[in-house]
């Protein structure tokens, strides 16, 4: 990874909308050679189920400064459960773990706005992902999605699993207390949006230290382009309305975000 740019913790490029021609954006590989040519030093591509995150490790092996993380997301959990299905499931991400441009279990946790996989289910498989990352040692990825305390509840449970809330939207409170629990807090580009007056309190309570940035894409546009594909490119939109927020320059979000990322996944090049 290079001393320069901004790493995006949080993407899927393996998502469908980037092989459409209603996207807006180029191909995903001219896509992602462009922003790799500019000022994106690292992707880590997150899958949300066994196919995606095999895609997303598929892009990893295509690019050196491209990373995979592998997890079943809370929408994505089989219905029914099935507890030797899972089992089959859980150790088929245990082997994708062994692959070297692997950094994270991700992304897992619980979703309670869609309800679209009922609540139990959701808490069986984020159990079971979480004592895959304590087994291991991978740090993970969490979604939380008007789920916080039962999220929060889990976390406490693993105190030796360490790792990110994605896209965070939680209270300001909750973040400085996952952060003396050692978690990172990332943030996406509704950090520009003109309602996102809780996220913007969770920043300024954050230390720079446990601060990354991330798109999400093709989700989150941050404004002024929000209703486009989003993609790393507009990360720079995000960094600004962070480095405004602390008060600190636009190359000391950069940098310290940058150095966050490594730290975490644990890339030492």
């Amino acid at each position: 990874m290079t001393e320069t740019g901004i790493f995006d913790t949080h993407a899927h490029y393996h998502d469908r909308r980037f092989s459409s021609e209603e996207s807006g954006v180029p191909a995903v590989d001219e896509l992602l050679s462009s922003l790799f040519a500019d000022n994106i030093c690292g992707i880590t591509g997150i899958g949300t189920d066994v196919e995606t995150s095999l895609e997303a490790i598929a892009l990893a092996e295509r690019y050196p400064h491209m990373y995979a993380a592998v997890g079943m997301y809370p929408g994505s959990c089989p219905i029914p459960f099935d507890a030797g299905k899972t089992q089959e499931l859980i150790a088929e991400f245990g082997r994708m773990l062994s692959h070297p441009k692997v950094v994270a279990i991700g992304e897992i946790g619980l979703d309670f706005h869609y309800d679209d996989v009922p609540r139990d289910i959701q808490q069986l498989w984020f159990d079971r992902q979480m004592q895959l990352a304590g087994e291991t040692g991978m740090p993970v990825v969490i979604h939380d999605r008007e789920a916080h305390g039962a999220v929060m509840d889990t976390l406490c449970r693993y105190p030796g699993v360490k790792g990110i809330l994605h896209s965070f939207s939680g209270s300001a409170e909750m973040a400085e207390q996952l952060v003396k629990m050692g978690w990172y807090i990332s943030v996406s580009g509704v950090v520009t949006f003109k309602n996102a007056r809780r996220l913007l309190e969770a920043v300024e309570r954050v230390p720079l230290d446990f601060l990354l940035v991330e798109t999400d894409c093709p989700y989150l546009t941050p404004h002024p382009h929000r209703g486009k594909t989003n993609h790393s490119g507009y990360l720079p939109y995000t960094v600004s309305r962070i480095a405004e927020i602390k008060g600190v320059s636009y190359e000391e979000v950069c940098r310290a975000t940058r150095e966050n990322a490594r730290r975490v996944f644990r890339i030492m090049e």
